[in-house]
């Protein structure tokens, strides 16, 4: 038998096992809040105790970056943020490619299904990937760029017409830059390292220049006979 799983149902199971996985990690780091709110720690102690159960906590992070890049306007920046802190740059990243691609990839292909059955007006930003002579391209931009919400991004690329295979590369090309900055952004906040978190802010702003090439890189209108 053939479940069908509608958006509104997909989105609101991603944000109760969200809920229950933000549970747990309260939970597990309860210890961690009583050192900071009493400051009874230097810095390589915190890192320690933050990083003590990396196994278990994995398989709490991915499941947490999925359901925030299904749900629309979850805040993924800071999960992302959250895996360098608790992981470092080098794993943190790793895990926050694996997670954000994986939500992603579900979301285009739940939004393939119904994308048919849409009747309201698509955003600017899907009318503008759309428009794309290189659609790859607006995708993976658009994946890149921060504050861009992940499920217009992903509305966008089930409505290109590339291949499966092309899109779960874009996917995965367009993940990885911000994974890796926020990765390395939380590792440089638990280390307090505030200099380097400002520079980490700071190329996230310069990427949202990135818009610019959606919206100059636009199919040429096709010449008619009477401007021939």
């Amino acid at each position: 038998m053939k479940v069908k799983l509608t958006k509104r149902q997909l989105i609101v199971g991603a944000a109760l096992l969200a809920l229950l996985l933000i549970g747990l990690l309260v939970y597990r780091y309860h210890g961690t809040w009583e050192l900071v709110q009493h400051r009874v720690f230097n810095q390589d102690a915190l890192v320690a105790q933050v990083r003590r159960h990396r196994a278990v906590d994995i398989g709490l992070v991915v499941p947490l970056l999925i359901c925030f890049s299904i749900i629309p306007g979850a805040p993924v920046a800071t999960i992302s943020v959250v895996a360098g802190i608790c992981f470092g740059k080098g794993l943190g990243a790793v895990l926050n490619i694996i997670g954000i691609t994986l939500g992603n990839l579900i979301a285009q292909r739940f939004f393939g299904r119904v994308t048919a059955h849409r009747t309201q007006k698509s955003s600017k930003l899907v009318t503008a990937i759309g428009n794309m002579r290189h659609p790859l391209l607006g995708i993976i931009i658009g994946y890149t760029v921060p504050f861009i919400p992940t499920s217009l991004v992903s509305l966008a690329a089930v409505e290109t017409a590339v291949t499966r295979r092309q899109l779960a590369w874009a996917t995965l090309l367009g993940s990885m830059p911000t994974a890796i900055i926020y990765a390395w952004g939380g590792d440089e906040l638990i280390k307090a390292h505030f200099k380097n978190a400002a520079l980490v802010i700071g190329i996230v702003i310069l990427l949202v220049g990135l818009l610019w090439l959606i919206h100059h890189d636009r199919r040429r209108a096709p010449v008619s006979d009477e401007e021939v």
